[in-house]
């Protein structure tokens, strides 16, 4: 099953369609065959292919599993233990943030960037956080390296001295940029850092102690790279990240938070299930002639044979992350690894879980 969620992967040149693919079929299943049996199939497929792969699993309300594979196996650090860069599914963590100040009376979807700032160019003022939430801003994808060292305010600065890409509103337009803007908001009206707005208004109570930037990093429990360095060597280039991240890219978190994460917001103990439908809404199509709709810093899709799906992946050359969330199914799914590792974890998951061709 080619599946149509590593497209934008492939856009951004991040994971190449021949690296991908639609991988053989190694072994045919039997319709009767169980979840627990199509598991152990996929697993060891993901084990012959040599992945470095970390993946958390909840099937159906049933206590987590977790696996690792290759060099991630090789540590002592327990899988659930690995602290992992989630790379653009911050995008997620921060589509609930912004929900959530909503939520609280600090902000609106419909507020404009005038609303939030001051000094914001003509072509830009009347901005939406919903067009910001939805890739539908119309800017650019990226304003510079991800390690650069730029403050908020040089961000901002550049960001709305910019040429837009497209009209606001027009099309779906991916934007690291237009994330960046979000967490600006966030800390604009909550008051807060956009870190600690997340521990402290979002997250608190949940048991995520590995989730966020720098105050809960801790180097020696990092997942590593194929080149043995840390995910702040790697990916952050810096012992925090900076403003062409913070929002859109680079949190730390682990297989196990992200699953906890995304069951506590379905289950309405971050955001209200109200606020919880709009987050989800396919606001706005991908591409042309595809089936995937953007909400609010996820995409939402449904697949012929699995149903309905909520997702979002990430990647950035040294560490790759796909979360997905199998509603029909019962069923989520985290992976994290090196390279391109956890893309292809998910395509052996996915053809033996739920693939009905790979059955006999």
């Amino acid at each position: 099953m080619c599946r149509s969620n590593l497209f934008l992967l492939m856009t951004l040149g991040l994971i190449s369609a021949a690296s991908l693919g639609c991988q053989p079929q190694r072994e045919s299943l039997p319709t009767s065959a169980s979840f627990s049996e199509r598991l152990n199939v996929a697993l060891a497929d993901i084990e012959a292919q040599n992945l470095d792969v970390i993946i958390a699993i909840s099937h159906q309300g049933t206590p987590l599993q977790y696996y690792e594979f290759g060099s991630a196996a090789a540590d002592t650090i327990p899988p659930e233990q690995t602290l992992v860069d989630i790379n653009s599914i911050t995008k997620t963590v921060t589509g609930v943030m912004a929900a959530k100040l909503v939520e609280q009376g600090k902000a609106r979807f419909d507020e404009t960037l005038e609303d939030f700032f001051d000094n914001v160019p003509a072509d830009k003022s009347g901005i939406t956080l919903h067009q910001l939430l939805t890739h539908s801003a119309g800017f650019k994808e990226a304003l510079g390296p991800d390690p650069e060292q730029l403050s908020k305010q040089d961000f901002l600065l550049r960001a709305f001295n910019s040429p837009l890409e497209s009209s606001p509103g027009e099309i779906y337009q991916y934007s690291n940029t237009g994330f960046g803007i979000v967490a600006a908001i966030i800390e604009a009206r909550s008051g807060k850092s956009y870190e600690d707005y997340l521990l402290e208004d979002v997250i608190a109570g949940l048991g995520l102690k590995n989730t966020g930037y720098a105050s809960v990093y801790d180097q020696s429990r990092s997942l590593t790279t194929k080149r043995g360095k840390s995910i702040d060597q790697a990916s952050w280039g810096n012992p925090q990240p900076y403003w062409n991240l913070v929002g859109n890219g680079g949190l730390i978190s682990t297989v196990e938070d992200m699953i906890r994460f995304r069951q506590a917001v379905v289950a309405g103990e971050v955001i209200s299930k109200d606020m919880l439908a709009v987050v989800q809404t396919p606001h706005i199509r991908e591409f042309e002639d595809d089936d995937s709709f953007y909400g609010y810093g996820l995409v939402v899709e449904n697949m012929d044979g699995i149903g309905q799906i909520y997702w979002h992946d990430g990647g950035n050359q040294v560490f790759s992350a796909q979360l997905i969330d199998y509603a029909e199914q019962r069923d989520l799914i985290f992976t994290a690894g090196t390279g391109e590792d956890a893309a292809k974890a998910i395509i052996s998951l996915e053809t033996y879980l739920y693939d009905a061709e790979n059955s006999e």
